[in-house]
């Protein structure tokens, strides 16, 4: 395997209706050796689910996942 040379990171919150949009959209670029992080924020949609599929299916897609939104904090 060869060594990462960078990432591409996805925040997502409730996005099941453009998550795989924007996954795709990097799958399909010509770059390699890169990773795809996806950060799911305590989505209650279908999102975890939906990048969990993509990371079953890619060795370069990762799933981050928080089990409450962080941005709550902030407010």
């Amino acid at each position: 395997m060869e060594k990462k040379r960078f990432s591409v990171i996805i925040p997502a919150y409730n996005v099941q209706n453009y998550v795989e949009k924007a996954i795709n959209s990097v799958l399909e670029q010509d770059f390699k050796n890169y990773e795809l992080i996806v950060v799911n924020d305590a989505s209650t949609d279908n999102t975890e689910k939906i990048v969990k599929e993509y990371e079953s299916r890619y060795d370069n897609v990762k799933l981050i996942s928080h089990k409450d939104n962080k941005a709550s904090r902030w407010c």
